[in-house]
């Protein structure tokens, strides 16, 4: 006949054993939110990251056309000089001389004109992205701050329930057997101890059994090693995963898990 204390021992730490995993989902949750509401606010600060270097480049751009600009009213101050000195000089030469000067000038203007022509082209289109960039910064800040609020709303719903949750598990721990409640607890410490371990502890430390089949492993159990486990004398572990098996008894009306 089955030891019902074991499999009653069995059926509590495998009920502890899924308020646990869902503590952590939970702790999984709250570890989480904090990243994305870092991550809306690095969108945020990129944006705005963005709009500030168009700026500059639009600042630098009109810097660029003022000194053109600049440049075009000191080549007029200078082609007036001349054309004042070509009024006064008495030959050919030196009046040749200055409009080579005056022609130079020209010149350089109409690379100035042409290059301040491109300036303000550029300018007016850096105007329209930024003003279009402004509009995307401003429309990313609402959505940060309305999604923001939700996840910090979340996170503190979170911590309520996790703190049901602990309040839950502390006055559940007296039910289970303290030997068999430390070694699901050294267990789970173990696992946790690496990152994989922390992953192989979702599936937890009591593994069901049904049809043969650990569902932890997907293996089929030996049929002796199945036997033993349905008396429930003594604690039997999957030969496999090495967890701790509890088994569908053999009597089809006892409770399982």
């Amino acid at each position: 006949m089955a030891n019902e204390p074991l499999q009653g021992q069995l059926s509590l730490l495998y009920q502890l054993q899924e308020r646990d995993q869902e503590l952590l989902s939970v702790q999984r949750k709250l570890q989480e939110i904090p990243s994305s509401i870092e991550q809306l606010e690095a969108g945020v600060v990129q944006s705005e990251e963005d709009m500030a270097a168009k700026s500059s480049e639009l600042a630098e751009t009109e810097t660029q056309q003022r000194s053109k600009n600049a440049e075009l009213e000191m080549n007029a101050v200078q082609r007036e000089k001349y054309r004042d000195e070509q009024r006064v000089v008495k030959t050919n030469e030196a009046y040749d001389a200055l409009e080579r000067q005056i022609e130079y000038l020209d010149e350089v203007d109409g690379e100035a004109e042409d290059t301040i022509l491109i300036l303000m082209e550029k300018s007016d289109q850096l105007k329209e992205e930024l003003a279009a960039l402004e509009i995307e910064v401003n429309r990313e800040k609402q959505k940060t701050a309305s999604e923001t609020a939700k996840l910090q709303q979340e996170l503190k719903d979170l911590e309520i329930e996790r703190d049901e949750k602990l309040k839950r598990r502390k006055a559940f721990l007296p039910k289970i057997d303290k030997r068999l409640r430390d070694e699901y607890h050294r267990w789970m410490k173990a696992q946790f101890a690496n990152q994989s371990g922390a992953t192989r502890a979702k599936t937890g430390f009591v593994a069901l059994s049904k049809n043969g089949i650990c569902t932890s492993c997907r293996i089929a159990i030996q049929p002796q090693t199945l036997k033993e486990a349905q008396k429930y004398e003594k604690q039997v572990y999957c030969s496999s995963c090495k967890r701790l098996l509890y088994v569908e008894p053999a009597t089809p009306d006892v409770p399982f898990p």
